[in-house]
């Protein structure tokens, strides 16, 4: 019985946040989706070339924008929609943001920031020897 249960937890677990992502936004608010969000670099490759899904979704029809800090006029606007999606290439090496807007172009209704994690470190202790200074093997 109680193993049930725990099942039950589980798919409910596992469930739950894909239903949510299907529901609609609450009245007046826009919903932004950045796929992926994260970059890891390192010495070897120090920045990032990557394709971004930008998906959104709104509870209202209406006039909206994207925009993301590498410029200072939209990537893309939607006339009359209440959703939309794109792609978007990039190479950076710092993180940014992604923003929709509505109307007033000045007012961030959404927004996703996409993260940069640099692996390249200045500690000794991972470039320090793996064997014994007295093994000869």
């Amino acid at each position: 019985m109680e193993i049930l249960s725990l099942r039950r937890w589980a798919v409910l677990c596992f469930l739950l946040p894909t239903i949510a992502l299907g529901q609609e936004p609450p009245n007046g608010s826009v919903r932004l989706e950045v796929k992926p969000v994260l970059c890891v670099t390192d010495n070897r490759n120090p920045s990032c070339d990557l394709s971004f899904l930008i998906m959104w979704q709104s509870s209202t029809i209406g006039y909206y924008c994207l925009f993301s800090d590498f410029g200072d006029g939209p990537l893309r606007c939607w006339a009359e929609e209440r959703l939309g999606q794109m792609t978007d290439e990039r190479t950076f090496d710092e993180s940014f943001t992604f923003w929709m807007t509505g109307e007033d172009l000045a007012s961030r209704l959404a927004e996703v920031d996409v993260e940069v994690l640099r692996l390249d470190s200045d500690d000794r202790r991972r470039r320090r020897r793996t064997r014994h200074v007295w093994d000869i093997n």
